[in-house]
């Protein structure tokens, strides 16, 4: 029973050994070592490259405002919008009660 644990363990951790030296072989893969390199040197550097948390503000305000300015302009053009509308209702259609 231990014997085929054992062998089943080996199996599957060379199946996996060679999928991950295929994939980490490959351009994509590359790419991705490429990355984790980047994202542990900033850490490493004591966050060298990272946004400090004034300049998330900053864009998070930033940011904010902006869509505040679009929103108000979406509901100035919805009012703009309703005031030419070409709707037209008579008394008599409003007072029918058919």
């Amino acid at each position: 029973m231990k014997n085929n644990h054992f062998i089943v363990g080996l199996v599957l951790g060379c199946a996996s050994g060679y999928l991950a030296s295929k994939y980490l072989t490959s351009e994509s893969g590359q790419k991705l070592i490429e990355n984790i390199k980047t994202i542990r040197g900033d850490f490493n550097n004591g966050g060298v490259g990272l946004n400090t948390n004034s300049d998330l503000v900053n864009a998070f305000n930033d940011k904010t405002d902006a869509l505040k300015d679009h929103m108000a302009s979406t509901v100035d053009k919805i009012k703009d919008d309703e005031d030419t509308s070409d709707i037209v209702f008579n008394e008599d259609d409003l007072n029918d009660e058919d």
